[in-house]
């Protein structure tokens, strides 16, 4: 055994290596998202008059800013209307409730969850032995008991699929004493245009697109961590511009910039490095791609899982883009394997629409006319080699051992 400590506290590289935290870190300054940001005022600013607010719905893929950018409207937002409050006599009360929707997969669940938010620890309610109406009802009635100005984030709604029941009961309410306006965050563009026509008039009032983050703004948003979190000896232009292209060049997600920067980062501290350079870059590219590959898999359903293992032999043949037809034949064979019967082709078209969302698949929507119809196709979009490892990692499973 060594003698002295195994751990490694030198500090050559980093001054603050929490700023590279995505979830905990927020900037004091949003920068190269002026455009939403303006977008996102004139939204909000009916609030500051005590008015009804807009409803809003964001949409972008992850790592683009939404809800980044969200926090940092809501908290100028309330610092505002704390300033006005402080100013005027006409008082504006305004209560935020955000809820992420990352595990919940029905209206009547969200219902649940927002109604538990808005009441004490006393009075809780449980996701069985409730009728849906009582649900709403609770809920409209906590509402409008707040009164004033109520806003609620529902941070990946898209998880709520088609039922869409929430989104319309939030978008029409049954109170009169409370202000409500309902702002929408959703990874999948798609997901809009699935909404049903009611829920898409009243949600969809105010839009808001996130594109990707080109290669020259993934720079600037790495400089602005870099000057926070890195000495300023420990680092030059050529990392982090490498950085940013290689997050370009995938997703356009400045998480996983933030996230190669700071593994680039670990890796240059473990080797006791001064300084962090283009080859700390080329090496924390793998280790992230492959990490978050292996997160996304994690979070999949069983099958979910067995989907993309087909999905992942389909590519492994050149089979790809491939629709729900040919891909299911592939699917009820890995199922075979794990012993699980095969779902029907609508559940699998279901956990196909979830691996695109989380950003493993790409969906193409195709229109051939009236003879051919309307249909998808399905293709991954992260390299296979990293889906194989990460399920020869957790199952033991060889990809190309099975023959389509």
């Amino acid at each position: 055994m060594p003698s002295g400590s195994p751990f490694n506290t030198t500090q050559n590289i980093f001054t603050d290596r929490d700023v590279f935290d995505i979830e905990g870190f927020q900037p004091t300054e949003l920068i190269e998202r002026d455009d939403q940001i303006n977008e996102y005022a004139a939204a909000l600013e009916p609030v500051l008059n005590g008015w009804k607010p807009n409803n809003i719905f964001i949409y972008g893929k992850t790592g683009t800013g939404k809800t980044a950018t969200t926090q940092y409207m809501l908290d100028w937002l309330q610092k505002d209307v704390t300033e006005h409050n402080e100013n005027h006599e006409q008082r504006i009360d305004l209560s935020v409730v955000y809820l992420n929707c990352e595990a919940l997969t029905s209206s009547y669940q969200i219902a649940v969850e927002l109604l538990n938010e808005l009441r004490d620890e006393n009075r809780q309610v449980s996701t069985r032995g409730h009728a849906p109406n009582d649900i709403y009802n609770w809920l409209f009635e906590e509402l409008d008991s707040r009164g004033g100005v109520v806003l609620i984030v529902l941070d990946e709604v898209d998880n709520v699929g088609e039922d869409d029941t929430v989104l319309y009961k939030l978008a029409r309410p049954e109170i009169e004493n409370a202000n409500l306006g309902l702002i929408g965050i959703s990874n999948d563009f798609s997901f809009r245009d699935d909404l049903s026509a009611k829920v898409k008039d009243s949600l969809c009032e105010k839009e808001i697109l996130f594109p990707a983050y080109e290669s020259a703004e993934l720079r600037e948003i790495l400089s602005q961590r870099a000057e926070k979190g890195l000495h300023e000896t420990a680092y030059t232009n050529g990392p982090i511009a490498l950085s940013a292209a290689y997050a370009a060049q995938d997703k356009g997600s400045a998480r996983q910039a933030i996230d190669i920067l700071r593994e680039a980062g670990d890796i240059a501290r473990r080797e006791d490095a001064d300084e962090l350079t283009e080859d700390h870059v080329e090496a924390a590219k793998g280790i992230v791609e492959r990490g978050r590959v292996s997160e996304m898999i994690g979070s999949l359903s069983p099958h979910g899982t067995y989907a993309l293992h087909a999905l992942a032999i389909a590519e492994q043949h050149d089979e790809t883009p491939i629709r729900t037809r040919g891909l299911y034949e592939i699917y009820s064979v890995v199922c075979s394997q794990h012993a699980a019967d095969p779902l029907s082709d609508r559940a699998l078209r279901d956990h196909l629409s979830e691996i695109d969302l989380i950003g493993l698949a790409a969906v193409n929507k195709k229109n051939i006319g009236r003879a051919g119809g309307k249909y998808k196709q399905y293709e991954l979009d992260v390299k296979t080699e990293c889906v194989i490892e990460a399920f020869q990692r957790t199952d033991g499973v060889d990809v190309s051992e099975v023959d389509p």
